[in-house]
């Protein structure tokens, strides 16, 4: 039996990934999602929470990656502008790269029909505004909307992208905590289980805490 040349072996994959990504799109798009999920750590090789362009050409060069791992790769990268498009996370910089919350929220807009195309989710406006809890909006809620981005990484003591009670508390109990912050911090204390529901992580439990999609989503459901 004759063997495959490696040229003509890196000819046919070359070929196999330009047809439709190398994979039927509208069906393997569950997998696409759950490879994303799982490799997001390894994905994102400096650690910023964003997974750039560079990043994902790194992977997919990567000798020993599977050739369908390879296909998922260059889905992400073919649509990297409309998946970091999909969450507009207020305290990055633009064009960041791909973060969790924008990879699950671009699952979640769209649908992919027969010919591989995306198309919008028609029941994406279906989902539910977060509850106000019956509060009235005024610029004080835009002061600590500010104030809880701004010093989100100095109250998440621990790191792990969540604000929980505890932390909240401790802030408060600190001298050097002015009273109008502390008010601030009351706030976010006495409406945490609100706040930490407004958006949902997929891949956290829902009493994780407060993260920051959590408080952005929150406060934009009480302007509207």
């Amino acid at each position: 039996m004759s063997q495959i040349s490696p040229k003509t072996e890196s000819q046919s994959q070359t070929a196999w990934l330009k047809s439709q990504d190398g994979i039927d799109i509208k069906n393997s798009l569950t997998d696409i999602k759950n490879f994303a999920y799982a490799t997001y750590d390894q994905l994102d090789q400096d650690g910023d929470g964003f997974i750039s362009l560079a990043e994902l050409h790194s992977s997919f060069s990567e000798p020993l990656r599977p050739w369908r791992e390879k296909s998922f790769l260059l889905f992400l990268m073919r649509r990297l502008d409309d998946i970091e498009a999909a969450y507009d996370e207020e305290w990055a910089g633009p064009a960041k790269g791909i973060s969790r919350v924008d990879l699950q929220e671009y699952f979640e807009q769209i649908e992919i029909g027969d010919d591989g195309a995306a198309q919008p989710n028609p029941n994406i406006w279906k989902n539910p505004m977060a509850a106000s809890g019956g509060i009235n909006v005024s610029e004080t809620f835009k002061d600590i909307h500010d104030f809880a981005l701004k010093t989100f990484d100095s109250l998440d003591q621990d790191g792990d992208g969540f604000l929980t009670r505890v932390e909240l508390n401790y802030a408060v109990a600190n001298d050097l905590t002015g009273w109008r912050e502390k008010s601030f911090l009351i706030f976010l204390i006495r409406n945490l289980e609100n706040i930490q529901k407004a958006f949902k992580e997929e891949w956290v439990p829902d009493d994780r805490g407060i993260s920051r999609m959590d408080l952005q989503e929150y406060f934009r459901s009480l302007r509207t």
